[in-house]
């Protein structure tokens, strides 16, 4: 089992390497000039999959460190167990941060909230009840099994549960807040088998998830959920949509029924000319305690009232605006940074790309060749399958149709 100085060694290294990705993305962002973007990208390449085997590294060690302190402390409490009632229930957290802005759309299969596995060691089956509650936020879940007699192949089930968050409870949270999760296994007719409490952190209303830490082990990605932030059907939206169409030689948007390149300069023309926005070039950031990654973000009626947004915030407006014109956006997430994709034909599997921070400042074709040169370098070092999380485009189809994922508003 690895020691504590291994752990902070590995801690120190993983904080350095931030710190130097930290800058070079920095440059990556504030650079337009295609030349030095192509030597600053090799170099932020290079220091993400340094990064990328450091943190797998110290993954590994605390995970064994925390499996052996969990092994230790069931082994030393006084609970009830196999040897006094021939049960016994293992808790498991699965989702150290919840994302309350989302978690409504969340698939208890895939990203549950906790785990439970429980075992019958009697000859005999047991009905048990399973119950989970975020305290004052959300309703119980419930689940009733039945456990087959020891030996048999239903002696041993595992429950996942994802308790039903309280909307006006959860409406007023804006900055990280600690939460208690309690979990109570009983059997039917019998005595409680086991109460734990484990304690959340509840993520503020406007922090889009990146990634989640499962404190069984690894992130859970959960990038394709800024898809809820694209909202297509806004009045806001609807309105800036006519002042695009506007600057269409054609004047009107038609989707895959007229030249797509013609709508997309449109769009991007009509941000730069009457939205006004200021552009922010700031990277996508990790909470302080380094269990989420995520991002606090503006919906796109916030980006067009305030007039100001970062990489993430000007990705979803332009999506915004490219679903409701009937085109099919994506949403690409690569190291540090956000932008904005498009398919070039319908279900053509063809994609262009454009960097949104550079409404501001440059022409049309300009943003669309950096945003083509940084999909070109990440989609390639993504095909390094332990590099995969390096580039992830999430077509706005694909988010409503396959994973159910629907606009927040």
């Amino acid at each position: 089992m690895p020691d504590s100085s291994e752990i902070s060694n590995l801690r120190q290294r993983r904080y350095e390497l931030r710190l130097r990705a930290a800058l070079v993305q920095q440059s990556v962002l504030q650079t337009t000039d295609p030349d030095r973007l192509a030597g600053l990208l090799a170099e932020a390449g290079d220091l993400e999959a340094e990064l990328a085997g450091v943190e797998a590294a110290l993954q590994a060690a605390e995970t064994s460190v925390s499996q052996a302190a969990r092994v230790e402390r069931i082994r030393t409490a006084v609970t009830r167990s196999m040897a006094t009632t021939k049960l016994e229930a293992r808790v498991k957290l699965r989702m150290a941060h919840v994302p309350t802005a989302i978690y409504h759309l969340l698939d208890e299969a895939t990203d549950p909230l906790v785990e439970i596995t429980v075992e019958n060691g009697d000859l005999k089956p047991r009905r048990l009840r399973i119950l989970s509650r975020l305290e004052g936020y959300s309703a119980d879940a419930v689940d009733t099994i039945e456990l087959e007699g020891r030996g048999k192949a239903g002696a041993t089930r595992t429950i996942t549960q994802l308790p039903t968050l309280f909307p006006e409870r959860i409406q007023p949270i804006h900055e990280l807040t600690r939460a208690t999760v309690s979990v109570c296994v009983e059997e039917i007719g019998g005595a409680l088998e086991t109460h734990e409490t484990l304690t959340v952190w509840l993520l503020a209303r406007n922090a889009a998830p990146l990634a989640v830490r499962d404190p069984a082990g690894g992130w859970v990605d959960l990038s394709r959920y800024f898809g809820a932030f694209v909202t297509p059907n806004r009045r806001e939206v609807m309105l800036f949509l006519r002042r695009a169409a506007d600057r269409h030689p054609e004047r009107q948007l038609s989707g895959y029924q007229s030249d797509v390149a013609l709508q997309v300069r449109a769009i991007y023309e009509a941000l730069k000319q009457d939205a006004q926005i200021t552009y922010v070039n700031s990277l996508i950031a990790f909470n302080p305690d380094e269990s989420a990654r995520g991002q606090r973000v503006r919906l796109p009626r916030e980006t067009l009232e305030e007039k100001q947004a970062n990489c993430i915030d000007g990705t979803l407006l332009f999506a915004s605006l490219l679903e409701a014109a009937t085109l099919n956006p994506a949403i690409v997430i690569v190291p540090g940074h956000a932008f904005v994709g498009w398919e070039t034909g319908p279900n053509s599997g063809a994609w262009d790309y454009l960097e949104t921070t550079m409404i501001g400042s440059n022409a049309f074709e300009e943003a669309r060749t950096i945003g083509r040169q940084k999909a070109a370098f990440w989609e390639k070092q993504a095909a390094s399958p332990e590099k995969a999380h390096a580039f992830r485009r999430w077509s706005l189809r694909d988010l409503r149709t396959v994973h159910g994922i629907t606009p927040l508003e």
